[in-house]
């Protein structure tokens, strides 16, 4: 049983929507890079919703500091629902004596935060555990997507159908 502790959040004052995992894995820990694992779908999909001419069949070899500033280019902020946990492996599943993030101070902090998209069930779950000021959420939308991860046996482009909500959402929130 491993001890895993969340990163940092990706965000900054012109974030409008916030991307929630449940915690990083064992390849992103080591990389010390959120979605480091080769074959999370999470990088391509952002790609291909923030750049809207990109090709499907291109596939993302960016480094991290070029993912990140994506991100930020598109609003986009990262983090994760548990500050901490035990975890045998990476799978949601396994999780153990996890600690929530904050997010009543988090989300006052960050008023700028429209919408919250979460990477899978699990994320979700755990963030509807907490008990959130009714104030803080009021303006907020909570939408659940498919996971990336690699355990996710979805086809790929069922997830990022799913995933394009995002896409549509900055639009409207842009206009």
């Amino acid at each position: 049983m491993m001890e895993f502790n969340c990163f940092e959040p990706i965000i900054d004052s012109k974030s409008k929507v916030l991307i929630l995992g449940t915690m990083p894995g064992e390849a992103s820990i080591k990389a010390k890079e959120y979605y480091a694992h080769t074959d999370n779908l999470f990088w391509d999909i952002i790609f291909r919703i923030c750049i809207q001419s990109w090709k499907m069949e291109e596939l993302v070899i960016a480094d991290y500091d070029s993912k990140v500033q994506l991100l930020y280019d598109n609003n986009i902020a990262v983090w994760d629902v548990l500050q901490f946990c035990n975890r045998k492996g990476s799978l949601d599943k396994d999780i153990l004596n996890q600690i929530q993030n904050d997010f009543n101070l988090f989300l006052k902090q960050n008023s700028q935060i429209k919408a919250i998209f979460f990477n899978g069930k699990k994320a979700f779950e755990y963030f509807e555990n907490q008990k959130l000021s009714k104030s803080i959420l009021n303006n907020i939308k909570l939408i659940t997507l498919p996971s990336t991860s690699p355990s996710n046996t979805k086809n790929s482009f069922y997830i990022l159908k799913e995933w394009l909500q995002i896409r549509k959402f900055l639009n409207e929130e842009i206009l």
